[in-house]
């Protein structure tokens, strides 16, 4: 599974991003904390109950804004990782 978005001004300013229909069925479900591997560390996040990617931890490593293209990998294992592309 692969996820692609650009983030929108309120996404980046807000700390999340909002996930379509199809790849929501990807992640665990909502409120239920998973491991996330972004920039060579394991974050535990989580997807809201409005079907959000909650990225605020990972502000101390990145700090996200507006256009920025993020993309999550589920691999065959079940693990999850994101990076981001200006």
């Amino acid at each position: 599974m692969k996820f692609i978005k650009n983030l929108s001004n309120s996404e980046a300013k807000y700390k999340y991003f909002s996930l379509s229909i199809e790849a929501r069925e990807e992640f665990p479900e909502t409120n239920k904390l998973f491991d996330l591997k972004f920039k060579n560390k394991t974050f535990k996040i989580w997807i809201n109950k409005k079907k959000c990617f909650m990225i605020s931890k990972l502000y101390d490593d990145y700090e996200f804004q507006e256009g920025d293209e993020v993309k999550v990998i589920k691999d065959k294992k079940g693990n999850f990782e994101l990076t981001v592309k200006k």
